[in-house]
Order: C-alpha cells, then structure tokens, then sequence
C-alpha cells in the first residue's frame, strides 16, 4: 500500500483521538475513541506493526463493551476490564515482537482502567500515559503521522484538563 495513504489513515487515526479528549462527556469520548481505533487497526496493519493492531482490536472490543456497560448501566464493568486487559497481557506475550511491543500492551492497559471512571478529567490525565506509550511505539515504527498527532493530541489533552478544571473551580465559586 502506498506510504502516504498509510499516513493518511494515520492521520484520520489520530485526528479522531485528539477530538475525543476535547470532547465533554465519557459517552462522547469513548464513540470518538471506537473511531479512532478502527482507524488505527488498519494503520498498523499496513505498517506491520501487529502487536499494535492485536491490541487495537482487543482495546476496541473493550471500548465497545464498556460503552455499552455504561449505556446499559450493567454491573461487573471491572470484571470485563479485567478480562480484556488479561487478554492484552497473553496475546502480547504470544506476539511479542521485539521491546516496543510492550508500549501498545501498556497503553491498551491504562486506556481501558481509565474508563472504569466517570469522570472526564481523570480519564484524559490517565490517557496522558496511553499516549506516551504510542508515541513512544510510533517512533520505533516510523508512523509520522502518529508521531505528529500524538504531540497534538498530548498537547489538547493537558489544555482540555486545565480548561475543564477552571470551569469546575467556577462552577464551585458560583454554588458557594
């Protein structure tokens, strides 16, 4: 396949993560988040980076059924966490590629912990350690576009956590 429309899907990638964390509920971020996955799968797949897209589907599957818990208001929503997370950890073992394969399987890890909570702010500041890991596993497979948006992304998640902590701080000014 042709290396820039590789980046292109890249870009499609990551341009849906970056919107996600701007965006103001859990619900919101997560659709945003299925998204950005699929396009991720077929980017790393392209890219051969297979512990990538093992871990983008398991992640999305993850994402699907969280959404879904949530949606539903269905309990034992860290008991499904835990079984995708355990499956992440096994099928990384089994493909493990070479020391980069470690960062999907971490970020895949610290992505679906992060939506055991309800709030938004924690959700974006533990992703903070998700996209390191893919920024980290971007520069060892030389997706670019990865590289670039997961700079952008970092950047508008810390200004969305200070944005939304302001309007918190407001908002108890104004009850008080």
């Amino acid at each position: 396949m042709n290396d820039l429309l590789i980046q292109a899907i890249g870009v499609v990638a990551y341009s849906l993560l970056a919107i996600s964390y701007l965006k103001k509920t859990k619900r919101q971020i997560l659709v945003f988040q299925i998204f950005s996955y699929i396009s991720f799968i077929i980017h790393y797949y392209f890219l051969n980076g297979i512990t990538a897209v093992i871990c983008n589907v398991i992640g999305l599957v993850a994402l699907v059924a969280i959404y879904f818990f949530d949606k539903y208001k269905l309990k034992n929503k860290l008991l499904i966490s835990i079984f995708f997370i355990s499956l992440i950890i096994v099928v990384n073992i089994i493909a493990f590629q070479n020391i980069f394969s470690i960062f999907p399987m971490i970020a895949m890890t610290i992505v679906i912990l992060s939506f055991l909570f309800d709030n938004e702010n924690v959700i974006r500041s533990i992703g903070i350690l998700s996209i390191i890991s893919w920024l980290i596993y971007a520069i060892a497979y030389k997706s670019y576009s990865a590289i670039l948006f997961q700079g952008i992304t970092l950047i508008n998640v810390v200004i969305s956590i200070v944005k939304n902590m302001k309007m918190e701080k407001n908002i108890d000014k104004v009850s008080k």
